[in-house]
């Protein structure tokens, strides 16, 4: 168990031991974090402007952390480097991702290449993803979304 914040339901965030994430594809890694940060997107589904989140999801776009675990098709990382993780999720393959256009991307959210953004820590419609406000995260396509830090 780690300890993560949790969204229960609008204006109710609680600091939760929930299950540490495993490996669940061959392109993620497990992350712990080291640093996270609250963003003005928190806001607005903590206070309910933004809709559709899911309660027991945790929060948190942003984050820095340790890569613990990678999954087999994860070859420019190995376990110890030091990562910032970006917000938005991305495959790194699609022709938006080969543009730069991660936040376009066609295959990191799972209801499909027309359902927007892949992101961490948000509601239903952008994966959901749990976030980065959490001892350990699990990183999806984490061969193209993390960047090392030297």
């Amino acid at each position: 168990m780690s300890c993560s914040v949790v969204f229960h339901g609008i204006g109710d965030i609680r600091l939760d031991n929930v299950p540490e994430p495993k490996i669940k594809e061959p392109t993620d890694a497990i992350i712990r974090l080291t640093s996270s940060a609250i963003c003005g997107t928190d806001l607005h589904m903590i206070r309910g402007t933004f809709t559709g989140m899911k309660p027991g999801t945790i929060l948190g776009h942003e984050g820095v952390g340790i890569v613990e675990e990678i999954g087999s098709n994860v070859r420019n990382l190995k376990v110890g480097d030091r990562v910032v993780v970006p917000s938005t999720i991305a495959c790194g393959y699609c022709s938006y991702c080969r543009k730069g256009y991660h936040a376009q991307c066609d295959n990191a959210n799972p209801h499909g290449h027309n359902a927007g953004t892949a992101f961490f820590g948000g509601p239903e419609a952008a994966g959901p993803f749990d976030g980065l406000q959490a001892e350990y995260a699990r990183i999806p396509y984490a061969n193209a979304g993390l960047v090392i830090l030297i």
